[in-house]
């Protein structure tokens, strides 16, 4: 079987700060990126309908694909959502149950700090139009450095606070900057989630941890031909060990980096290299 794309975008928009231009892709990139995926013969479905079919051992079709989309921000509904409508895309939308129309305010070091989120009644409205909203926990920190139970609460708050404004329930999970660890691995599982979402720009082959799914982060460089060479060209890893020597490494070094800064209790953590 053919391993999986799962795509992470995060703003589809025109306008933004330069400094976050790198995580926008435009409507036309959008459209042109999806156009690509459809004429390869990709058959898109959400996280959880690929988690239900693994779960169930069921067989996927040869070209499936997955579209996701992380934080929550207001450019989906306006960008990305009549792109989707159009080429008859499902999509997963992983939101920050906590700034829930507010803004992204740890976007701040990337000029994005009061970019518009969502607020309920849209999110209402894109569950209704066939949306899977997933979490992405209250606050948005690095989930790998925080004590267990404050990555418990994150995940599992954020998990009932968009099943009480959604009415309906959330079974998928994205971590916050793509940070997972075994520990966080565990509490999702825990928690109620079917499958959760890291990045680690690889395919997701049909062993992967479902509480580890990998997912490839789209760029605004991202052409058409390039995102089909990519996935097909054998140029990505397919779904690597959860826990490489490198990634362990720096795990270290971010929780020491968060040791030695005072944060709000609540708070948002300090970027890292990705929103």
């Amino acid at each position: 079987m053919r391993p999986v794309p799962i795509l992470v975008y995060h703003s589809v928009a025109t306008d933004c700060a330069p400094a976050y231009r790198r995580w926008l892709v435009t409507p036309r990139e959008f459209d042109g990126q999806l156009r690509a995926l459809s004429a390869r013969g990709y058959r898109p479905m959400t996280v959880q309908e690929l988690a239900m079919r693994r779960r169930g051992g069921l067989s996927l079709p040869q070209r499936s694909c997955v579209i996701t989309f992380d934080d929550g921000l207001a450019d989906f509904a306006e960008g990305a959502m009549p792109v989707l409508t159009a080429r008859g895309f499902p999509a997963t939308l992983f939101v920050v149950s906590g700034l829930v129309g507010a803004t992204a305010r740890w976007l701040a070091p990337l000029g994005e700090g009061a970019r518009p989120m969502l607020d309920w009644r849209v999110l209402r409205d894109l569950q209704e139009a066939g949306v899977e909203i997933g979490a992405h926990t209250v606050s948005h920190p690095e989930l790998d450095t925080l004590s267990r139970a404050r990555a418990r609460r994150e995940m599992a708050d954020s998990k009932h606070a968009l099943e009480d404004g959604l009415g309906r329930a959330v079974k998928s999970f994205a971590y916050p900057h793509g940070y997972a660890a075994p520990v966080t691995r565990r509490l999702a599982e825990e928690i109620g989630y079917l499958a959760a979402c890291r990045v680690r720009h690889a395919l997701s082959s049909s062993t992967e941890n479902l509480f580890a799914l990998s997912r490839i982060i789209v760029t605004s460089d991202l052409t058409p031909e390039r995102l089909i060479d990519l996935i097909e060209g054998g140029e990505l890893p397919v779904s690597p060990p959860s826990d490489r020597l490198v990634a362990t490494g720096w795990r270290a070094a971010r929780r020491i980096r968060a040791w030695g800064r005072t944060l709000l209790p609540d708070g948002p953590h300090e970027r890292s290299g990705r929103p």
